[in-house]
């Protein structure tokens, strides 16, 4: 037991070691990083694309931190940003990155929902990431009730018989 939890953690150690090596060998594309910025921008200014259908203060966020990006990618490029720079950059990329997935997950969907013994119907709100869980949920608490299923057999000539 305890020299298969001590080669897990070796496992993940490595894994973790090569893919920061990786990350270190390939080199920041500033003149790439600036396209794909720009091609965000002209989506928020559009309205179109994953982009343009942010609520109007994510944009204003969005933007302000491209800002910030601009600024410091076109004075000097990656190379000539100091490390809290470089870290600032970096987390403003991610969260840039990540916006449509998160504002898609807190975006509100409702349906009609019939009460059980009832012909009453109600309407129910939640978030996408709401409805996801309680589908994970469903779908966890499914397998367990097939696992447990599956192991109940019969171990005696009683139950055979029947």
């Amino acid at each position: 037991m305890r020299v298969l939890s001590l080669s897990s953690i070796l496992i993940a150690a490595l894994a973790v070691a090569s893919i920061a090596s990786a990350q270190e060998a390939t080199a920041f594309d500033a003149a790439t990083t600036l396209q794909q910025q720009r091609q965000i921008r002209s989506e928020v200014d559009a309205g179109s694309g994953r982009y343009g259908r942010l609520p109007t203060d994510v944009k204003r966020e969005l933007v302000k931190r491209q800002d910030g990006v601009f600024k410091a990618l076109e004075g000097q490029g990656y190379d000539g940003l100091d490390e809290s720079q470089r870290a600032r950059l970096d987390a403003d990329l991610a969260w840039i990155a990540a916006v449509p997935e998160q504002v898609a997950g807190e975006r509100l969907v409702c349906e009609r929902v019939r009460s059980m013994g009832s012909n009453r119907v109600e309407r129910v709100c939640r978030t996408a990431a709401q409805r996801q869980a309680e589908r994970e949920s469903v779908r966890n608490k499914a397998g367990v009730d097939r696992t447990l299923e599956q192991r109940n057999v019969c171990a005696n000539d009683l139950c055979s018989s029947r």
